[in-house]
């Protein structure tokens, strides 16, 4: 079980935009060693503004990763310059691609796979890219869809010498993540899978938070999926959430799983919150 528990929470990652950033200084000492943290692409954010988050970031000890999305993509001589600027000094060794929001590309990327396959992440030094899973389905693209692209983009990169992490939109229904998780090992796909869990905040920060990640939730469907919520304003945590799948991973064989977290509020309240839920249910275990 310590195996179990400790690739859960002492290979985890964590999520930033570039204006906050500066906020993982407050909890450097608290970070596990080789923490990633991937940097958001928000669209009111300059790739400047990214470029000095890498900075920030790995002078606080993490490993900066930054999201490329496809479809916000002006053009393919964007990507090149930011991507070369990116790697630098080994600034980064890593990225993680999405499609991105936009239902009309803005530039020549139709996709991740076009950067993919437009081999503009080769010969640079990046030894991981990550990409996206979504246990709760996607809003605007079916289902098989997406297990089609998983596994092209899987086998893509893979086949081009990279290490592939698969890391899931925010997720709330456990049962639904560990039917993913079973659905995507039964394909025989064995890279590291990153599960996106909230940090404790307010009910109404959560849905706010999960709103912006176009995943739908209310009051209703967290406490059916186990959330204990006393009141708006009373901070919930993933703690049902980690517990069953702890438990799940002890009993059946889910391949390498890891945590992801969002840091909703002060990181190092989130810190703390994470590592204190570790100790004790490594306690219980020894007890």
């Amino acid at each position: 079980m310590n195996s179990v528990r400790t690739q859960l929470f002492q290979e985890l990652s964590m999520e930033t935009t570039a204006g906050d950033a500066s906020r993982f200084l407050e909890a450097k000492s608290l970070m596990p060693r080789g923490v990633s943290v991937n940097i958001a692409f928000i669209g009111r954010e300059t790739f400047e503004e990214r470029l000095a988050a890498i900075k920030t970031l790995r002078a606080c000890g993490v490993s900066p990763r930054p999201i490329i999305s496809a479809r916000r993509l002006i053009s393919a001589e964007v990507l090149r310059g930011f991507l070369s600027d990116a790697v630098k000094d080994d600034a980064i060794d890593g990225v993680f691609l999405v499609g991105g929001d936009p239902s009309t590309p803005q530039g020549p990327f139709a996709s991740a796979m076009d950067v993919i396959n437009g081999r503009y992440l080769d010969a640079l030094g990046i030894k991981t890219v990550g990409i996206a899973g979504y246990p709760e389905g996607h809003p605007r693209i079916r289902s098989e869809v997406l297990w089609h692209y998983l596994r092209l983009k899987v086998d893509a990169l893979l086949a081009k010498g990279f290490t592939v992490e698969v890391t899931t939109q925010l997720s709330f229904d456990i049962e639904a993540v560990i039917r993913w998780i079973e659905r995507v090992r039964s394909m025989g796909i064995n890279v590291p899978i990153r599960i996106g869990v909230p940090s404790p905040s307010t009910l109404l920060g959560i849905m706010h938070f999960a709103g912006q990640c176009r995943v739908g939730t209310s009051m209703q469907l967290l406490q059916h999926y186990g959330w204990q919520i006393t009141s708006l304003l009373g901070k919930i945590g993933p703690e049902r959430f980690l517990t069953v799948l702890l438990q799940t991973m002890e009993q059946r064989d889910l391949g390498d799983v890891r945590l992801h977290i969002f840091p909703l509020g002060e990181i190092g309240k989130a810190m703390h919150w994470f590592q204190e839920y570790e100790n004790r249910h490594l306690t219980r275990l020894v007890e």
